[in-house]
């Protein structure tokens, strides 16, 4: 799939003012190296929306791309390891079953955290498919 053809789907799939916000954030993700995709925070979007982090059509718009047939991006979690300063990757899935549970084991070290959900944060990625469609514009 192309890169045209994800924005066609897009303006298809997705109705309203949502729909702009959607394909605002996919031309200017476009326009970005796919190695500059791999770490997008939730600041960093609503800038590129130019919305404010709270706004209901932003947080739509991500759901949206994250959740739509041939999704441009992906949602994990970055869980930050206090004691060794790092970011530790956790899949969307993993991250949401601790929160359910209120359990949440170290990656690493295989000990239960406490307190764990101030050390969670939403990342967003480019998909595989948005990243090849990228690429193969580029002629990368």
């Amino acid at each position: 799939m192309d890169l045209k053809e994800i924005q066609d789907n897009i303006a298809r799939d997705i109705h309203g003012s949502i729909k702009h916000v959607c394909l605002k954030l996919v031309d200017k993700l476009s326009s970005m190296r796919p190695t500059q995709l791999q770490r997008l925070t939730f600041m960093l979007l609503a800038e590129f929306a130019e919305k404010q982090p709270d706004d209901d059509e932003l947080q739509a718009a991500l759901t949206a791309l994250t959740t739509i047939k041939h999704n441009p991006l992906t949602l994990y979690f970055v869980f930050y390891d206090e004691g060794e300063d790092r970011e530790i990757a956790i899949s969307a899935s993993e991250a949401m079953q601790s929160v359910d549970e209120d359990v949440f084991i170290h990656p690493r070290t295989g000990e239960e955290v406490e307190d764990f959900a101030h050390q969670l944060k939403p990342v967003y990625k480019a998909s595989k498919e948005f990243a090849a469609a990228i690429a193969g514009r580029d002629g990368r």
